[in-house]
C-alpha cells in the first residue's frame, strides 16, 4: 500500500485518527481543514488568559483493558497527561448523559458503560489530544472544501488535491452536497431521511479569584444542563467553568439555574462568553450545529464507512456510536475498509 495517496476532509478527531492509522500503514496522507486550527469539536480557545474547551470535557474507559484504553494505546495516546476524576454527580436525573445520548437505547448503553467504570480528563484539554494526533501529519488549514469529483477534492481558494482514496470526516449530508459523481438516488434519499441530534448552548465563565471551590467531577442537573469545571488551581478554587444545555436558553437563565447547585455563582462570575448551535455549525460545518450527529434509532440508521462511490469513504460519530469512543471506533472501521481494497 506504500505510496497510495489518501485525502482526508476534516481535521477533527476522526480525520486525524484515520490519518495516523493509515500513515503508519504506508499511505501518503493529506488532511484538509477549513478552520484556522485542527480539532473540530475538540478545539480550545483562550479568553483573558483562561483556556476553555468547546466540546471535550472527559472520557470514560481508560482503565487498563477498557475499550478506549486499548484504542489509545495503539495510537500512542495513553501516555498523555490523563488524570482520573471522581464519579459524576447527577441531581434529579436518571443517570449522567442520559439526555445527551439522544438516540437508540442500545447506543446509550454502549456510550454510558465506560463512564460507569472510570472517568478521565486530560491536562491541557482537547488541544493536548489534537496536538498529539496531528504531530508529523500533513494538515493544511484554511482549506474549505467546495466539491468532490473523480478522486479530486476542490477547495474554495482554488487549490485541488487528488488521491487514490478520499475520506470525509465531516457530516455525511454535507459531504454529499459536494459530490459531483453520480450517486444512486436511493442512497441520497436515505441520507436525507436521517435526523440530527440537538446542538449545545454553552456559557463559558471566568470566575473571580477564590469564589467557587473546584469540584473534580461534572454535575448533571434535572436532565436539563451540566456543569464542567476548568483546570484546578493549587489553592483549591476554580478559575472557570462551563454550563452546557441542549435546550433553548439564555446565558442569564442558565447561570441562574446553575446557582441552585453553586450558590453565589452569579456574583462570582467576572466575565462570560457563549456559544450556540449556530457557532458550532460555523466552525464544524455540522447541520444545525448538532453536537452528537445523526440520531441512532435502529440498526438501519447506522451508516457504513464505504459509500456507493468506490474511492469515497466516511468516518466519524455519524456512522456509529457518538463521542470520543464512537469516533475512535469509526476511524478504525474506516481504515480497515480501506486496507481491504
Amino acid at each position: 500500500m506504500a505510496g497510495r495517496q489518501v485525502i482526508i476532509i476534516g481535521a477533527g478527531l476522526g480525520g486525524l485518527m484515520c490519518g495516523r492509522i493509515l500513515s503508519r500503514q504506508g499511505y501518503t496522507v493529506t488532511i484538509l481543514e477549513q478552520g484556522t486550527q485542527a480539532g473540530g469539536a475538540l478545539q480550545t480557545f483562550v479568553r483573558d488568559g483562561i483556556r476553555f474547551d468547546t466540546g471535550f470535557h472527559s472520557v470514560g474507559g481508560l482503565e487498563p483493558g477498557e475499550p478506549l484504553d486499548l484504542i489509545f494505546r495503539r495510537l500512542d495516546l495513553r501516555n498523555l497527561p490523563w488524570f482520573r476524576m471522581e464519579p459524576d454527580e447527577c441531581i434529579g436525573c436518571d443517570e449522567p448523559f442520559f439526555r445527551l445520548s439522544t438516540g437508540w437505547e442500545e447506543e446509550r448503553k454502549h456510550v454510558l458503560d465506560p463512564y460507569r467504570h472510570s472517568i478521565w480528563r486530560l491536562k491541557g484539554g482537547g488541544k493536548t489530544l489534537i496536538d498529539a494526533l496531528a504531530e508529523g501529519q500533513q494538515v493544511l488549514l484554511r482549506k474549505k472544501v467546495t466539491a468532490i469529483e473523480d478522486r479530486t477534492v476542490f477547495c474554495a481558494d482554488g487549490s485541488s488535491y487528488q488521491g487514490d482514496v478520499v475520506i470525509s470526516a465531516i457530516h455525511p449530508q454535507v459531504t454529499f452536497r459536494m459530490v459531483r459523481d453520480h450517486v444512486r438516488p436511493s442512497y441520497l434519499q436515505r441520507l436525507d431521511t436521517l435526523t440530527n441530534g440537538p446542538g449545545a448552548f454553552t456559557v463559558y465563565a471566568k470566575l473571580q479569584p477564590e469564589t467557587i471551590r473546584h469540584i473534580r467531577h461534572s454535575i448533571f442537573v434535572d436532565n436539563d444542563f451540566m456543569i464542567h469545571f476548568g483546570d484546578e488551581v493549587e489553592n483549591g478554587f476554580a478559575l472557570s467553568l462551563d454550563i452546557v444545555t441542549f435546550r433553548a436558553s439564555s446565558a442569564e437563565d442558565l447561570i441562574r439555574k446553575a446557582a441552585v447547585r453553586l450558590p453565589g455563582l452569579p456574583e462570582a462570575i467576572e466575565k462570560y462568553w457563549t456559544s450556540s448551535p449556530k457557532t458550532w455549525e460555523r466552525y464544524t460545518g455540522t447541520p444545525g450545529g448538532t453536537a452528537y450527529g445523526i440520531r441512532k434509532n435502529s440498526t438501519a440508521d447506522f451508516l457504513a464507512p464505504h459509500t456507493p462511490i468506490p474511492w469515497l469513504f466516511l468516518t466519524g460519530q455519524n456512522l456509529g456510536l457518538h463521542g470520543i469512543l464512537g469516533t475512535s471506533i469509526s476511524a478504525f472501521n474506516t481504515c480497515n475498509s480501506i486496507s481491504l481494497l
